[in-house]
């Protein structure tokens, strides 16, 4: 499975995906969204970067339709004005982590769908 069906799978569960009260939910993601950002621009190697990338696009479905313009605003000030180099770093170890969890569902489903052929 390539990685862009990956990354595109990821997302769209992200949209379908219930979860934890909107508010919690939506500054954990804004927070996810910075770091991965910083990471996809200023990453280390060419796969840090990559991976923060895939994660950029996994956290912007996530508030996508969760906030509106001014609310997307106002977290993204609150959460970038509290993340340090080293909050960043923890921040994308685990935002990567639920990104790859994600992947692992869809292809799991895909696998299973596509076994039902």
């Amino acid at each position: 499975m390539s990685m862009r069906f990956a990354v595109l799978s990821t997302v769209a569960l992200a949209f379908a995906a219930g979860s934890a009260p909107a508010t919690a939910q939506a500054t954990t993601d804004v927070r996810c969204l910075l770091a991965s950002s910083a990471f996809a621009k200023a990453g280390k190697d060419a796969k840090v970067r990559e991976l923060a990338g895939a994660a950029k696009y996994f956290y912007l479905g996530r508030v996508h339709g969760r906030l509106n313009a001014a609310q997307l605003k106002a977290a993204m000030s609150a959460e970038g004005k509290k993340m340090t180099g080293a909050m960043a770093a923890q921040t994308m170890t685990a935002c990567a982590r639920e990104v790859q969890n994600a992947a692992r569902l869809a292809q799991s489903v895909a696998q299973q769908l596509a076994n039902k052929k």
